[in-house]
């Protein structure tokens, strides 16, 4: 199992794992106005596992969904139905699920990359797992899950997990809300 000092995105300093929730949170509602119903949750998720601590890291997906309905019904006029409250709800779970996933992956024996990459992609297939799971309740369009859609989606998690990446290790380099490497033991 990789130690989490071993990851390159180092965990935030525990007093400024709050800030990262506040990005992550800012990041869900920046995304929510561009993407709008594709949200990229798999990478929130994926991200708030790797940088912050579990508890943080779950507030962090609570915030950033409950930040996503608050634009989607106040900002983009979702409709008020119980059908998108409904898909609303499996969003958020299907959000849980993918930092559920990404957190198992950590906890692996496995190499820095395979691990990283490991915890994005099994928190992918969580995350569409319960949405196509959902579809067995919930109204659904025929295209919903067609190899294109699913493809834009992990095209979309893909660039906003890099995105996320690059500004953590921008905040890294500049030593800001990032825990400092650790130094090199003494033999």
């Amino acid at each position: 199992m990789l130690e989490r000092n071993q990851l390159p995105l180092r965990p935030a300093v525990p007093g400024l794992a709050v800030a990262w929730v506040v990005v992550i949170a800012g990041a869900s509602v920046v995304l929510s106005l561009f993407f709008a119903c594709v949200t990229p949750f798999v990478a929130l998720s994926a991200v708030s596992a790797v940088v912050l601590p579990r508890r943080m890291a779950v507030a962090a997906v609570l915030l950033a969904w409950l930040a996503n309905q608050m634009v989607g019904y106040l900002v983009l006029d979702y409709p008020e139905t119980w059908e998108s409250y409904a898909w609303g709800l499996a969003i958020g779970i299907a959000a849980f699920a993918s930092l559920t996933a990404a957190l198992f992956v950590l906890r692996l024996a496995a190499g820095l990359t395979v691990t990283m990459s490991g915890a994005f992609l099994a928190g992918f297939i969580a995350y569409e797992g319960v949405l196509f799971a959902a579809t067995a309740v919930l109204p659904s369009g025929d295209g919903a899950f067609s190899a294109a859609v699913v493809a834009e989606v992990l095209l979309i998690n893909s660039l906003a997990a890099v995105g996320l990446i690059c500004l953590h290790a921008g905040a890294a380099a500049s030593r800001a809300l990032v825990a400092a490497q650790p130094a090199p033991a003494l033999l």
